[in-house]
């Protein structure tokens, strides 16, 4: 018997400082209006030697949280994939939009 494969969202949003990338098996419209809920975010890349660290400052901001309520507004894409072991080097990203100074 073949394993179903499962459907993961590759979810990028922005904030007012901060591009995410972030994969989740489930998202959809939030109980309050104007959000997207993102729940069942996946951080299951332990067998990676090298970890950024943006995947570890993502890592520890979402760690305990078990569901995202982000503004329809702050949505810029969300993929629908089918699970598989190439879905990605990173699963999740996290961009500062902020200039640094030279």
């Amino acid at each position: 018997m073949s394993n179903p494969k499962k459907t993961v969202y590759r979810v990028y949003f922005q904030t007012d400082e901060r591009s995410y990338s972030l994969l989740a098996r489930s998202v959809r419209e939030a109980e309050f209006f104007g959000f997207i809920e993102i729940s069942e975010i996946i951080f299951d890349d332990t067998d990676r030697i090298i970890i950024s660290l943006e995947d570890e400052a993502l890592r520890k901001e979402f760690a305990k949280v078990e569901k995202i309520a982000i503004p329809h507004q702050y949505m810029r894409r969300i993929d629908r994939l089918v699970e598989s072991d190439d879905i990605g080097v990173s699963y999740l990203k996290i961009a500062d939009s902020r200039k640094k100074a030279d």
